[in-house]
């Protein structure tokens, strides 16, 4: 069977919208993350971590690990024990399918992803340095 140049441009066209906001399907629109905390270059354990972004608030002790949200913005990461603290940024990233969809699908797809977040990730382990007065290490 031959299509007609007339019904296959929009066909097309059909495909590639089906096709845009794939990051969006195959990917998750949350992310398990890894956070341990260290004060003088010694490993430290209790301290009280936030993480937050534009998708949500999450609070942990450390060594510890949580699920969060993606986002298209980056995940700050504070953290404290005691009179020490530290702050992070983990920055995010775009994913290969957020890649393909903005090539494949141009910009509906990696509007798609920026909304959802699934399209972008984080470091998925990372220790935060806290500074100041660090509790007594216990051994």
């Amino acid at each position: 069977m031959k299509l007609s140049k007339n019904f296959t441009l929009p066909l097309l066209l059909l495909i590639m919208l089906f096709m845009t906001g794939c990051a969006s399907i195959v990917s998750d629109k949350i992310q398990p993350l890894t956070i341990q905390t260290t004060c003088n270059g010694e490993s430290l354990i209790g301290a009280t971590c936030e993480l937050n972004n534009s998708k949500g608030n999450w609070i942990l002790t450390t060594p510890g690990s949580t699920t969060v949200r993606k986002a298209w913005g980056d995940l700050s990461i504070s953290c404290k024990k005691g009179g020490a603290s530290g702050v992070t940024t983990l920055s995010s990233s775009a994913s290969g399918s957020t890649w393909g969809n903005i090539l494949v699908g141009g910009g509906i797809g990696a509007i798609v992803d920026a909304k959802t977040g699934a399209g972008y990730n984080y470091q998925n382990s990372i220790t935060v340095r806290l500074q100041g007065d660090c509790p007594v290490i216990e051994n």
